[in-house]
């Protein structure tokens, strides 16, 4: 069959793994230093529309991207620094003081290289937040045409 008309995908994502055992979460003071930065850095701008916190209505959040925070104890950090070295993961994530690294808070907590400015939206939101659709469809977000209905919740909207 070709899918010739605009459609509806519904997807129905039911995962089940196992998060390793972790402190609860806290807000350390490296990361509330390098989330301001990341603010800065980034001009307070959302990744996915590049909405600001008055065009979106919410402050920015800081996303722990690409290690999350609640998994970071299950991570193999001799694998990941071998990647982050090798540039798969980027110029600022292969520029980290890998050499003084001794605990995945440096790196997970440092907004600066393991952080993504996101509206709330496109954070948390049903049906387009980072949290809660699978990442193709989340992504596809950033680089959607101007005024395409993508979900009954969002019309894509790039602010400028």
């Amino acid at each position: 069959m070709t899918v010739e008309q605009t459609h509806t995908e519904k997807e129905t994502l039911s995962v089940e793994v196992n998060i390793p055992g972790h402190a609860p979460r806290k807000t350390t003071a490296l990361f509330e230093r390098t989330r301001k930065e990341l603010i800065e850095r980034e001009g307070g701008r959302c990744f996915v529309c590049n909405a600001t916190a008055g065009e979106s209505g919410h402050p920015p959040e800081a996303h722990h991207h690409p290690i999350e925070r609640s998994l970071a104890e299950l991570i193999d950090w001799d694998r990941f620094k071998a990647d982050a070295l090798a540039g798969v993961w980027g110029e600022r994530i292969r520029a980290f003081d890998w050499a003084t690294f001794t605990s995945w808070e440096q790196f997970v907590d440092d907004m600066t290289v393991n952080g993504m400015l996101l509206c709330k939206a496109h954070h948390i939101g049903k049906d387009e937040g980072i949290h809660a659709m699978p990442f193709p469809l989340w992504i596809a977000q950033k680089y959607a045409k101007e005024g395409y209905q993508f979900s009954e919740v969002e019309v894509i909207h790039h602010a400028t």
